[in-house]
This record gives C-alpha cells, sequence and structure tokens, in this order.
C-alpha cells in the first residue's frame, strides 16, 4: 500500500488501539488521541492504553458461538488486542481472560514503540471536519466530546451498555451466606 495521509484516531480504549495498530501495519501514519491522564472518567484507574475497566473477560474462544469466530477472524487479520490478550491470559475456563494491567501496559508499549503512531495525550473536545479521522470512543467519553457526537449525529441520547463489574476477592466472600450451583445440576 503506498503512503496515506495520517489519521486521526480519537480514543485510546481496545477499538482507538486496533484501529491504530492496523493503520500503522499497512503504511499509514497515525495520530493516537487519547485523555488520560491529563483527564480521567470515574471509571478510569490507569494512564494505559485499552483500560479494562469492566470485566478482564474477553468471552469465549469457542468458535461454536459468535464470539469465538469473531476471535478467529480476529487472529487470521493479526490482532494485535488479540495477540496481547492471549500473551496475557490467565484461567478463566473457555473465556479469554487477561491479567488487566499487564494487558494493558503491553498494548501501550507497543504503540509507543511504532514510528507510524504518535499518541497524543489530550482531551479532544471537537472532531475535525477536513481529516480523515477514526471515532472510536464510548462510554468513558469526556462530556464535552460526547456533546460533539450527538451534534454530528444529530441526537441527543447516546446508550452505551456498560458497567463497572465489581472486583470481589474469593477470601472476601463468606459462602455460609452465597448460593453456589453445580455445573452439572449434581
Amino acid at each position: 500500500m503506498g503512503s496515506m495521509e495520517s489519521i486521526r484516531v480519537i480514543g485510546g480504549g481496545l477499538a482507538g488501539c486496533e484501529a491504530a495498530w492496523q493503520i500503522a501495519k499497512r503504511g499509514g501514519s497515525v495520530f493516537l488521541f487519547e485523555m488520560k491522564p491529563k483527564t480521567f472518567s470515574s471509571a478510569h484507574r490507569s494512564h494505559f492504553l485499552a483500560e479494562l475497566v469492566c470485566s478482564n473477560s474477553l468471552k469465549s474462544e469457542s468458535p461454536e458461538n459468535a464470539s469465538g469466530i469473531l476471535k478467529e477472524e480476529l487472529l487470521r487479520l493479526d490482532s494485535l488486542i488479540l495477540r496481547v490478550a492471549r500473551e496475557t491470559r490467565v484461567p478463566a475456563g473457555e473465556s479469554l481472560a487477561v491479567d488487566r494491567e499487564t494487558f494493558s501496559k503491553k498494548i501501550t508499549e507497543i504503540l509507543e514503540g511504532l514510528d507510524r503512531i504518535e499518541i497524543v495525550r489530550e482531551e479532544v473536545k471537537t472532531i475535525p471536519e477536513d481529516e480523515p479521522t477514526i471515532l472510536a470512543t464510548g462510554p468513558l467519553t469526556s462530556e464535552t466530546f460526547i456533546g460533539e457526537v450527538q451534534k454530528l449525529i444529530e441526537t441527543e441520547h447516546l446508550f452505551f451498555y456498560d458497567a463497572i463489574a465489581p472486583i470481589v476477592t474469593k477470601e472476601s466472600i463468606d459462602f455460609s451466606k452465597t448460593f453456589r450451583a453445580s455445573r452439572y445440576g449434581k
């Protein structure tokens, strides 16, 4: 592929990091904008890119379901997110779960080490009009930028189905007060 003009990717989460990686792999140059560490949402805890703030599970890898098929497609496309997830996995049955901090740190180190990607650590407040731009922002978007997205798509309501999952250690659970279903109904 010949040279491309620089592409702006707004959002340093999973989608933004993968987009930047795929563009750079194909010879493009990228400005990857991430608001952290200058601006954090209430869910963010780390300055790393691709921070997982909900579950550390990326769902099943079984080819018998949609998420497993998607992972196979991502594998064939040399997905950075999938490769690093597999390198930083923790036990989770058929699911692909990762060590959150190791995963995000490794994604950040890889992208920081690429000449074709410049990571810009600042909050984007307006959508560029005359520059190729990927909006890879989601439920943790700043209020200012969400207003810009709402104007662009001409709607006042955006819905993200996401939540911060509590992290509970096994030692903190009183099993005498919990229900535990057996896997096979025994």
